[in-house]
């Protein structure tokens, strides 16, 4: 059985493009366009459905968005339930996203759980945003909502097996929270 916990979250379909069943999706990372994929995961009613996709069958639209045409899928009326589904790829099919530090696409850590250097597990990254050109790793700490700077000097470890990260945490941050 499929589970999200081994999926990478690359995007959610927002609306209906046409009449021939295309849909566009908020993308979360440029994975949907930037590889040849053939099929994704469509997240419906709580279960993962995999769907193909013809040739050419991914768009660009803009920097945030991409117009998908699933294979089966030719009329808006079909397309219409897929509006607000998220959009998954099992991360075994995911190319291999960590080669440098640099190239990290904060998105994928979505899910990883985060470890400070000193404390220990923290725990899982639910939520990535930005603010203005800022990244945020978004876990929640004791119900309550941490925010922890996405800084290419703090990474100690990244380890993709194991879906986790190990960190050196800005002084007093952690702090803050407890």
């Amino acid at each position: 059985m499929l589970r999200i916990e081994d999926c990478y979250l690359a995007g959610t379909f927002t609306k209906t493009h046409g009449v021939k069943g295309e849909l566009v999706a908020k993308k979360s990372s440029d994975l949907l366009e930037k590889y040849k994929l053939e099929s994704v995961l469509v997240d419906i009613d709580g279960g993962l459905v995999p769907f193909f996709i013809p040739k050419k069958g991914i768009t660009p639209r803009n920097h945030s968005s991409v117009r998908i045409q699933l294979e089966d899928l030719d009329s808006e009326a079909k397309a219409q339930r897929f509006i607000g589904c998220d959009i998954y790829i099992l991360m075994k099919d995911v190319p291999d996203f960590i080669e440098e530090e640099e190239d990290i696409d904060p998105n994928v850590l979505i899910g990883f759980v985060y470890i400070d250097e000193e404390r220990g597990e923290i725990g899982t990254i639910e939520d990535i945003q930005d603010y203005s050109g800022n990244i945020v790793l978004v876990l929640e700490l004791n119900g309550q909502e941490v925010l922890i700077p996405f800084a290419d000097e703090n990474f100690i470890e990244i380890n993709e097996e194991e879906k986790s990260i190990i960190m050196e945490t800005p002084d007093g941050l952690l702090d803050m929270y407890l």
